[in-house]
């Protein structure tokens, strides 16, 4: 499985910063930037407690066995990079 990767960065109006990427098997982007709402909304953020974001191509790679059973079950994988996890 070839693996899409969309870098993902978020800045909330409380100035937290969130970095991680969207792993898809398409080349999709608005179905990336959906997956990176829906996670967010998993972490407790809004479209009201954004401030900017940005979900864009990065580049494609090949897919671990773990990434590609997340994504054949659930369409996506989340790689978490800086600020994801709650302190």
């Amino acid at each position: 499985m070839t693996i899409k990767v969309f870098d993902t960065h978020v800045r909330t109006k409380t100035s937290r910063y969130l970095h991680f990427d969207v792993l898809i098997e398409g080349n999709d982007t608005e179905k990336a930037q959906a997956h990176a709402r829906q996670y967010l909304l998993e972490k407790g953020l809004t479209d009201e407690d954004i401030a900017q974001s940005e979900c864009r191509f990065c580049h494609v790679e090949p897919g671990n066995p773990v990434v590609a059973q997340a994504i054949s079950q659930q369409g996506y994988y989340i790689l978490e990079l800086q600020g994801c996890q709650e302190d």
